[in-house]
């Protein structure tokens, strides 16, 4: 929000002033604590005076708790900010982050304006690289035979794990994503795709040269078929019949998205280019 401010002076003088809205930051899984801090620094720099939070909590073994526990929680914490936010706030959530957010987005009330996402497997996750950062006696291709059970859902992991060769399974067993995604008839809930479509931009942020996120383009809402060929956002089936409200943000001109080459997944939030230039420009 901008608005201008006049000072008393000996002379009235009208001075340009800017107010930004508070900037709430979620991690992703596996993260530490201040792993964030550069980000949020740089945008204190560039922006002073914005509140930047980071919610510090669910941090290493605690951040592959259950998706809907973690969305809960991190609600919890940001609802006071939200409650202290005229104007509302904007969210910026990375990696594993973006789903949690996203799923705050779709399933609290909320009054949330603009919601950053940083290399997040927001279309689902499949891959080995991703696996072996924290399951390394896992492959791709048997993970479904852990992630596809009860007790396999207790993982936060498990809960975006999108095996293209095993949809029956996914859909049958998988209690975050389809739910998210409103593929389930039976559960579908119009307040997910009513909340989604509060939003005043959805910035999408990824690349190639990520190397964890399986297949990148899932940072974009696309994702693979069942041989592995990727189906980029707008051919989706949730995109298609605009289920969770993606396609409305779309034709609006709210979706933001951009590619950026030669960044590694865990350099996101370090990266001064991609900073400056994918999400300073949406922190007013």
């Amino acid at each position: 929000m901008r608005v201008l401010c006049v000072l008393p002076f000996s002379f009235f003088i009208l001075l340009s002033c800017v107010a930004y809205k508070p900037v709430v930051i979620i991690h992703g899984v596996w993260d530490i604590r201040f792993s964030l801090n550069f980000l949020a620094n740089q945008i204190r720099e560039e922006h002073p005076g914005t509140e930047v939070h980071i919610i510090d909590i669910l941090h290493g073994w605690e951040s592959l708790a259950p998706l809907w526990y973690q969305v809960k929680s991190f609600y919890s914490h940001i609802l006071p900010i939200m409650n202290t936010s005229v104007d509302g706030i904007i969210l910026i959530g990375y990696s594993q982050g973006g789903i949690i957010s996203r799923g705050i987005v779709e399933s609290m009330d909320h009054n949330i304006t603009d919601f950053i996402v940083l290399s997040s497997p927001l279309a689902g996750q499949y891959g080995d690289d991703f696996l072996r950062l924290i399951f390394p006696q896992y492959i791709k291709e048997t993970a479904y035979e852990v992630f596809y059970s009860r007790v396999g859902q207790r993982i936060s992991v498990a809960n975006y794990w999108n095996d293209p060769h095993h949809q029956r399974l996914y859909y049958k067993y998988s209690d975050y994503l389809p739910y998210l995604n409103n593929e389930k008839k039976q559960y579908y809930r119009e307040e997910y795709r009513q909340n989604f479509m509060k939003l005043r931009n959805l910035v999408l942020i990824g690349g190639p040269d990520d190397g964890v996120i399986t297949p990148w383009q899932s940072s974009h809402f696309g994702y693979y078929d069942k041989e592995e060929n990727v189906t980029e956002m707008r051919d989706q089936l949730f995109y298609r019949y605009d289920l969770f409200g993606l396609r409305t943000l779309d034709k609006a001109g709210k979706i933001k998205i951009y590619e950026v080459p030669g960044v590694y997944h865990t350099d996101w939030h370090h990266n001064i280019s991609v900073i400056k230039n994918c999400i300073l420009p949406w922190l007013d």
